[in-house]
């Protein structure tokens, strides 16, 4: 807190100044003037919290300044002293609303007491202005929540911005405002958002949709809008850590689902481009799902059947979600958390090495991490690459048998593969490669087979993203009846038993 002592007398003024401990009533700052001319220049420069003037003085007396006073700062805490108990003045010192009027000559207890009460008086006030700030942003937070949601009751959002001040029949627009800061202290400042368009003279209320994205909502009238872009931009070239994704226009409070449908949208560019710093609404493309589905088949043909070649897996991969700027995030970094999953699963060697090497501790909550999708393909490149080395240390199976299953791997979606089919392959007699085969592996090369399909028919029946005739398809089943039929002989349950209990 500021105080201003203003007295003509010196004595008066420095004795005060240096007889009480200010510290221990939270006054940092204390100034001191020598008329009431000079004290309204310092109190117009300064800001003090409480003011403690003299009456009697030169240029301005005290009644004279505290008027003047009241006019730029309302809610300046006044204590007045005087040696003369004139009744027009304590008329005036009540007009005022002073909060002590102190007789002269000072007893130092009566002028802390005074100070105490002024410092009791702007703490109450300042509790209970955060206490509204704090009501009045939850109500501003909770009314963007209901902008952006379609339905939401027309009649409480209109009560809501009357609450809140936020205006009506205005121009708005939403917009994405995130953080790039991949730090695990980094957080989005809704504070620092509000100030900087309150700063600017813009009406925007946010919400805090987690910890690196906040939803804003800017009000303006038609004439306004390059404004608004233009302040836009310029918030993420002064905050280096921040980009935004922009909506389109609302021209109407109802429109705006669609303005954060499309804000997010544009947000999701930077996953793929995060050199960009403000992303605007762009043409939005047609989706094709059909490339995305055969990602997962094709990464569990890697694995068994070239393990060698899984970086390639990674790399045309992630060059197909680019070229296609898929938008739906989540089901990319579940696509990747599988393919992971299926390499490290609960191979505890694998793990100790990726925290060993490269302090990856948890594999599934580092892949979700990845902001972007240049760091995921990196994370994925590490996983691939220890995974690589620790199959070409560890194969049990001589060129033989690692060939056939190289073969399985390969033509599984064969619903008429078969030994003889592979026997032919490997120029051998179906009873000689048979009795090979299962002297290695331990089991047949027909229930090899049937535990190769139903193994990755599992994991994909575990997404949601496929159907089961897709499924069935994928695994080498002649149809979806008959797979099915398998599918429970191995499980005791249906697929569609089997999806809802994992």
């Amino acid at each position: 807190m500021r105080l201003l002592i203003a007295d003509d007398d010196d004595y008066t003024r420095e004795g005060l100044s240096e007889s009480i401990d200010f510290e221990k009533f939270g006054i940092q700052e204390v100034f001191l003037a020598c008329d009431g001319a000079e004290a309204l220049k310092l109190a117009a420069l300064k800001k003090p919290d409480i003011v403690l003037t003299d009456v009697r003085m030169p240029k301005l007396n005290g009644i004279e300044f505290a008027e003047k006073l009241a006019e730029t700062s309302p809610g300046c805490q006044l204590l007045f002293m005087s040696g003369y108990m004139d009744v027009e003045y304590l008329k005036s010192a009540i007009k005022l609303s002073a909060v002590e009027y102190i007789e002269k000559p000072l007893k130092l207890a009566e002028v802390e007491q005074a100070i105490l009460k002024s410092v009791l008086s702007i703490q109450s006030k300042q509790k209970q202005t955060a206490v509204l700030n704090q009501k009045n942003e939850l109500e501003r937070q909770r009314l963007v929540g209901l902008l952006r949601n379609t339905g939401a009751d027309q009649d409480t959002i209109k009560e809501l911005c009357q609450e809140t001040g936020f205006p009506l029949g205005k121009r708005y627009v939403g917009m994405i405002m995130f953080s790039r800061n991949e730090d695990e202290s980094s957080r989005a400042d809704l504070d620092l958002i509000n100030r900087y368009w309150s700063s600017n003279g813009v009406m925007a209320i946010g919400e805090q949709l987690d910890r690196y994205r906040c939803f804003v909502i800017a009000a303006y009238d038609k004439q306004d809008y390059k404004r608004v872009n233009y302040l836009a931009d310029l918030f993420v070239r002064k905050n280096e850590t921040y980009s935004i994704g922009m909506g389109v226009t609302a021209n109407r409070l109802e429109e705006l689902p669609e303005s954060y449908r499309l804000a997010c949208i544009a947000a999701e560019r930077s996953f793929y481009y995060p050199e960009i710093r403000f992303y605007s609404q762009q043409e939005e493309r047609e989706q094709s799902k059909a490339f995305f589905t055969t990602l997962l088949p094709k990464f569990y043909k890697v694995k068994e059947e070239h393990p060698d070649q899984l970086l390639h897996w990674v790399d045309t991969t992630c060059s197909m979600l680019r070229d296609h700027e898929y938008t739906d995030r989540a089901r990319i970094i579940t696509l990747f958390e599988t393919a992971a999953l299926a390499l490290v699963g609960g191979n505890q060697k694998l793990l100790i090495q990726l925290e060993n090497d490269y302090g990856i501790r948890n594999v599934e909550q580092s892949l979700r991490e990845c902001r972007t999708l240049d760091s995921l393909e990196m994370m994925m490149r590490i996983i691939c690459t220890t995974y690589m080395e620790e199959v070409q240390e560890s194969s049990p199976y001589s060129r033989l048998v690692q060939d056939v299953i190289g073969y399985i791997a390969a033509h599984y979606r064969n619903p008429d593969l078969d030994l003889r089919t592979i026997a032919d392959q490997m120029h051998l007699s179906t009873a000689h490669l048979g009795m090979l085969f299962k002297q290695e592996t331990g089991t047949s090369i027909k229930q090899y087979i049937s535990d190769y399909r139903i193994g990755l028919a599992k994991k994909l029946v575990m997404s949601e993203h496929y159907k089961m005739n897709t499924i069935a398809e994928l695994c080498g089943y002649a149809s979806a009846s008959y797979f099915a039929k398998v599918f429970k002989a191995s499980t005791d349950l249906s697929p569609l038993e089997y999806r809802k209990k994992t």
